[in-house]
């Protein structure tokens, strides 16, 4: 199927997912009344992206009286970064969520929100290594391992605030972490020392709830792909690309093709992973920069399944979570509707 014809069905899904989100929208910028910040960090962007721009200024407006703290973090409270729902998620990549806000604020014209936030970010990148430190304990920056999902939206967010010095260490730094991988046919590490070498000591434990677990911090072909965290891989490969567009430098596009081949390493169900949203957007761009078919074909499949598998009241649920609706918080439903629309 053709672009011309995909298109249309793509913009209903993104309609029908947008009205809902209007619904659960108050005055305020609130959505439905909760109060963790889980349930916002990726509504500005995907408010800007999706046309509204309305939308998009209420819940920036209430991200800054909320959520932003004195030091330029985003945080449910001085006391707590928040999702009661995942846990782990600020433990393992502590300013991913802000690497969406900052991105976002940008699309929408916060600049106010934007530049406090990147000060943020940028402290918490290592002057060594390039990468960003993955967690945050007791108001201060741990400084023992960095991550490519704290790394890679960190970079992003450096990339939309025009600080390409900082971008261009951190691509520097995913390229010697895919150079390092010790098998690289069968396994994706994401997770660097701060003494200076790749953190494999991650297998014995399957629970992917589990902070540290094998799943948060290696990504398997050896294991089915439905239950693997797809992303680890996306994340870094949309950064790469969008590194590749702001510097044309061939390394970082190479860099992120080496990604989109491991992914296409993982068994079949990496197709009915809800995580490979970020594949379909990196691949998008890695389609746009070489007009590579593989990259549409990649793109264009997980886009089908995520279009095909909407549910009447316009989202998803996280099958790599809950087994139902009903089982499903509104804090991920608000999640992955959002991410989908944006992406």
């Amino acid at each position: 199927m053709n672009q011309a014809d995909l298109l249309p069905r793509y913009q209903e899904t993104v309609r029908t997912a947008s009205a809902w989100l209007a619904e659960q929208q108050q005055v305020d910028g609130s959505f439905a009344g909760r109060e963790d910040l889980s349930n916002y960090y990726k509504a500005v962007y995907c408010h800007a992206v999706s046309g509204h721009a309305l939308q998009a200024g209420r819940v920036a407006e209430y991200v800054k009286k909320h959520f932003l703290q004195p030091n330029g973090d985003f945080r449910t409270s001085p006391e707590t970064k928040g999702w009661p729902h995942l846990a782990w998620s600020p433990l393992c990549h502590y300013i991913y969520a802000n690497g969406w806000l900052v991105s976002g604020c940008v699309r929408a014209g916060r600049y106010d929100l934007a530049q406090a936030g990147a000060g943020f970010i940028e402290s918490m990148f290592c002057e060594e290594h390039g990468g960003a430190w993955a967690y945050w304990e007791n108001g201060r920056v741990v400084r023992k391992m960095m991550d490519t999902s704290s790394t890679s939206s960190g970079g992003l967010a450096m990339l939309a605030c025009g600080r390409i010095e900082r971008a261009i260490k951190a691509g520097d730094f995913l390229l010697r972490l895919i150079d390092a991988q010790p098998q690289p046919d069968k396994y994706f590490f994401v997770n660097w020392l701060a003494e200076g070498r790749l953190h494999t000591d991650v297998f014995g434990n399957e629970d992917p709830h589990a902070e540290d677990g094998r799943k948060q911090h290696c990504l398997s072909a050896e294991h089915d792909a439905a239950g693997e965290m797809t992303w680890l891989v996306g994340k870094p490969m949309k950064f790469l690309a969008k590194l590749y567009d702001a510097t044309g430098e061939k390394r970082f596009l190479d860099g992120a093709d080496q990604l989109a081949r491991f992914f296409q390493k993982l068994s079949p169900s990496r197709w009915e992973n809800y995580g490979s949203c970020k594949i379909m957007w990196a691949t998008a761009e890695l389609y746009r920069h070489t007009g590579r078919q593989e990259y549409y074909d990649i793109c264009t499949k997980i886009a089908d399944f995520i279009a095909d598998t909407q549910l009447s009241w316009g989202g998803w649920v996280h099958t790599l979570w809950y087994d139902n609706d009903d089982a499903q918080p509104m804090e991920m439903s608000s999640d992955i509707t959002q991410e989908f629309v944006a992406e």
